[in-house]
């Protein structure tokens, strides 16, 4: 059974809210991850100058201010006021918000780039990520196009550090309500809320600047020297540490 989204939601708020609170940006990956997950974005999205584009589950903001560079009209949406007010003063020049992701009031059509930067994996059942990714389907302007990235399943790096069945498994830094993704399940939710052309791989070269659990900080390096190697190998797209999705929305 799930948690009711309005406890799970509550949750949300209360883990973020209290994260920027003691630490600032939510901000966890390093520069080269985001660097690999825009070289994607760009490659598979392909933004142009002008086009609206929102970040639903911005955090602080971290993803949606490095998409500066490619000229969008940048938004951003997040259930923590800690949050968005953090969002608000690092990037000015973004429109943000605070709202609930599966509804969010927005008008129809009113974006051609839709974006959900490590957020699904925290909407822990299939019938909730269904209804978010409705709600994104609706904002979406004819040919829209859909970018996520998430932790996968078949990881074997996020399998050992999330994965309550895993000897090193963590709950620092976790929410509750945060799962592993299967690229064939994702993909039928995402059919579910009526996306097209829907594209999902694994990604690796995934590094992190941050973890909470200390045992997870002591090997780090390892773990970043893996990510190197398995952006290298053959096996990155089943194994890939993140599942990047790319979708749209029919013309």
């Amino acid at each position: 059974m799930s948690t009711p989204p309005d406890t799970a939601n509550r949750r949300e708020v209360e883990f973020f809210d209290q994260f920027v609170a003691e630490h600032g940006d939510y901000d966890v990956l390093s520069d080269a991850a985001y660097e690999r997950l825009l070289e994607v974005f760009e490659q598979r999205v392909r933004p142009k100058a002008g086009e609206r584009c929102i970040d639903l589950g911005c955090g602080t903001g971290a993803f949606i201010r490095r998409l500066g560079r490619f000229g969008l009209r940048r938004s951003g949406m997040d259930i923590s006021p800690r949050a968005v007010e953090h969002a608000q003063v690092a990037t000015p020049d973004v429109d943000f918000s605070v709202g609930d992701i599966a509804a969010s009031g927005l008008p129809d059509r009113s974006q051609d780039i839709l974006c959900y930067s490590g957020v699904l994996h925290h909407v822990s059942s299939a019938e909730d990520r269904v209804r978010v990714l409705a709600e994104g389907h609706r904002l979406l302007s004819p040919g829209g196009r859909l970018f996520a990235y998430d932790p996968s399943v078949q990881s074997p790096s996020m399998w050992l550090y999330r994965d309550p069945r895993s000897p090193l498994f963590s709950e620092k830094g976790k929410t509750e309500n945060e799962v592993l993704l299967h690229r064939s399940e994702l993909g039928k939710e995402l059919a579910q809320a009526g996306f097209k052309d829907v594209q999902i791989r694994g990604l690796g070269g995934i590094s992190f600047r941050f973890v909470e659990s200390r045992i997870a900080g002591l090997i780090l390096p390892l773990y970043n020297l893996y990510e190197e190697l398995l952006r290298r190998s053959p096996l990155e797209d089943r194994l890939g540490t993140f599942l990047i999705t790319v979708a749209t929305k029919a013309t």
